[in-house]
């Protein structure tokens, strides 16, 4: 039976409306100009402030994010998870200010002071370089897209990136500007498959965010633990593709805006390889990642929400912080039940 269509929100109109799209086009535009002009540390400093705010005004996002660390970090004790719930909120407003302030800090060329690592010599930019099809695989962890202006500058590659629009229109504006002065080539989407096929047969480099919650039909994997699915699409193309994969990431050094490239890893596949398996290389890859610097996910995304035949609600009860017996009725739940 075909899904009917979504109906459209009060606030989903409301921001499609014309008339509105100009107020908030001026006002967004009114608060980058005074966020970012004074710099980034004026930038971050109302980041923090804004997270402050944003953790006691939308509990729905404090709650997804503390379930989130109950499942994945359930060895941590309760205040650990509730100070990585906090932080994460900030990094989730850092990530908007460096797209708000790459006009400012990395156009003409600038930007070279706020990167560490990765130079001209290394293993993933001669990697980059070679012009062969290939996937660059990263997640919302850090900000892995301020990372591929120091790729782009060198001149190996000009990276193909696969994005959704977000909302609203003037916000989109923004960031589409951002990852162009990064010195990529952006294609937004809704769906991958026919964007990465594309890209594969142009013999380009992609880079893509690959998160969980892939659909209640997507393949499944876990996830610290956790099966769920996973925004799996791509596999097979990588592999028809010549199976080219590097893992990256790059972290936030603290609270400044300042960043330093992760050690990459670099795969090949073969024709016949399972497709599944650069999805558990990759999620291996991000969990240690994470693990390192948990306040750097965004664990306030609903990522575990897929409910496959018999799975049990990974945010049932949400005003409740799940204990390690809760956690393991979920578990008994999903691995019970067939893929």
């Amino acid at each position: 039976m075909a899904k009917k269509p979504k109906r459209k929100s009060f606030g989903a109109k409301l921001i499609s409306w014309a008339p509105s799209r100009v107020i908030v086009s001026l006002l967004l535009n009114a608060v980058v100009f005074g966020l970012t002009v004074p710099g980034p540390r004026w930038a971050y400093w109302w980041a923090r402030r804004a997270a402050t705010l944003t953790w006691y005004i939308m509990p729905r996002l404090r709650r997804t994010a503390l379930r989130n660390l109950d499942l994945c970090l359930p060895e941590k004790p309760d205040a650990e998870r509730m100070r990585i719930a906090r932080a994460s909120f900030r990094h989730f407003y850092y990530t908007f200010c460096d797209y708000m302030l790459a006009p400012r800090c990395f156009s003409n060329g600038r930007g070279e002071k706020y990167v560490k690592g990765s130079p001209a010599d290394s293993e993933y930019i001669r990697w980059v370089g070679e012009g062969k099809a290939a996937f660059i695989l990263a997640a919302h962890f850090g900000n892995w897209e301020v990372g591929t202006w120091n790729v782009n500058r060198f001149g190996f590659a000009r990276l193909m990136v696969l994005a959704k629009p977000v909302k609203p229109p003037a916000l989109n504006r923004h960031i589409l500007r951002a990852r162009e002065i990064f010195g990529n080539e952006v294609h937004e989407h809704t769906g991958g498959a026919r964007a990465f096929a594309r890209a594969l047969k142009e013999n380009r480099t992609v880079g893509i965010l690959v998160d969980q919650n892939g659909g209640d039909w997507a393949p499944v994997e876990t996830f610290f633990g956790v099966p769920c699915t996973w925004q799996a699409d791509f596999a097979r193309l990588a592999l028809r593709g010549g199976g080219r994969i590097a893992l990256a990431a790059m972290r936030r050094t603290g609270d400044r805006f300042g960043f330093e490239y992760l050690p990459s890893k670099i795969l090949s596949y073969g024709r016949e390889a399972d497709p599944m398996q650069i999805v558990r290389d990759y999620r291996d890859y991000l969990e240690a990642v994470i693990r390192e610097n948990p306040e750097q996910y965004f664990w306030m995304h609903r990522r575990l929400k897929a409910r496959k035949q018999g799975w049990g609600d990974a945010y049932a009860d949400p005003q409740t912080r799940w204990q390690a017996d809760q956690r393991e009725a979920l578990l008994a739940t999903r691995q019970s039940q067939p893929a």
